[in-house]
């Protein structure tokens, strides 16, 4: 799972308009059997279509969902 989470931050070299990748391994027992997150932020709202069918994010995202069970989640704050 390092391995993975570390090609999910290089993405943020990749990919135009991703501010910040946070990633890590859950600390307690809240987060109903998952184990590890993944917060992506982008410029702006626009930016979710080109992030979401980039070939590095195809890439990425189809090696996690071998490896985890993912529950993924887009919002504005």
């Amino acid at each position: 799972m390092q391995s993975l989470l570390a090609e999910v931050a290089k993405l943020t070299d990749l990919i135009p308009n991703i501010e910040n990748i946070s990633c890590g391994r859950n600390l307690t027992d809240r987060a109903n059997g998952f184990t590890h997150g993944i917060i992506v932020t982008l410029t702006c709202q626009d930016a979710l279509a080109c992030y979401i069918n980039h070939p590095a994010h195809v890439s990425v995202g189809k090696k996690l969902n071998e490896n985890a069970n993912i529950l993924a989640m887009d919002y504005e704050t």
